[in-house]
């Protein structure tokens, strides 16, 4: 047995010996190795380099360009509040019951639009000088009491040139009695000065001593053209 083993591991090792060792590659299969390698690496690159494109493109589309701004871009014009200086205030009113009703009228004399909003005061004051002790109420804007349309914009009212914002009033019961037509003045707050109100020759009526005199003022709203 022993002797058929070794018949054996004789007979492997020079069967073995038979077959060459190759030391190195065949010069082609090195050729054709090299060449898969750099196919490898160019299309790598080229894969790469078209993902860097796509991805700056994309940024590309997310930054506003010159032409969706239409060109150098374009301020956008303020409007801002309007002053005593732009405007002119006139006096609407009718007697009605001892009390005198309508409107003031306030007209953009300026060259540029500007924007009115909210109840503005208003004040009178008599003959003497002296300022009126007036209850002052703050009231519906017309197109409220009217039940209109809400205006476009409102509260906030915009003038341009030669247009005319109203406000509604209301006066009853100034006691006591004067001897001639108070001067009406509106304020415009936030230092942005005060209207003579031309107009407002009416002398309102004192109706009882006992009841308090009274202002109603409506909030600026749209009023046509001055």
């Amino acid at each position: 047995m022993d002797d058929d083993l070794t018949t054996l591991e004789q007979v492997l090792r020079d069967r073995g010996a038979e077959v060459p060792h190759l030391q190195q590659a065949p010069p082609r299969m090195l050729v054709r190795a090299r060449r898969r390698v750099v196919r490898n690496a160019v299309a790598s690159a080229v894969a790469a380099g078209i993902v860097i494109v796509g991805a700056s493109a994309g940024l590309a589309g997310l930054r506003p360009s010159t032409s969706d701004l239409g060109g150098s871009p374009t301020p956008t014009p303020s409007t801002s509040a309007c002053n005593a200086g732009d405007l002119q205030a006139t006096a609407n009113l009718d007697g009605a019951a001892g009390s005198l009703v309508g409107s003031i009228d306030v007209a953009n004399r300026g060259d540029r639009t500007c924007t009115l909003e909210g109840v503005p005061s208003v004040t009178l004051t008599g003959p003497s000088g002296s300022l009126l002790s007036l209850e002052v109420q703050h009231d519906d804007a017309q197109w409220q009491a009217d039940r209109a349309p809400r205006p476009a914009g409102w509260p906030v009212v915009t003038l341009p040139p030669g247009s005319v914002a109203s406000i509604r009033i209301g006066l009853s019961n100034v006691c006591p009695e004067l001897d001639g037509p108070p001067r009406w003045t509106i304020d415009l707050t936030d230092g942005r000065g005060s209207l003579e109100v031309a107009g407002a020759g009416a002398i309102p009526t004192c109706n009882g001593a006992a009841e308090p005199s009274t202002l109603d003022v409506g909030p600026f709203e749209p009023g046509g053209e001055g």
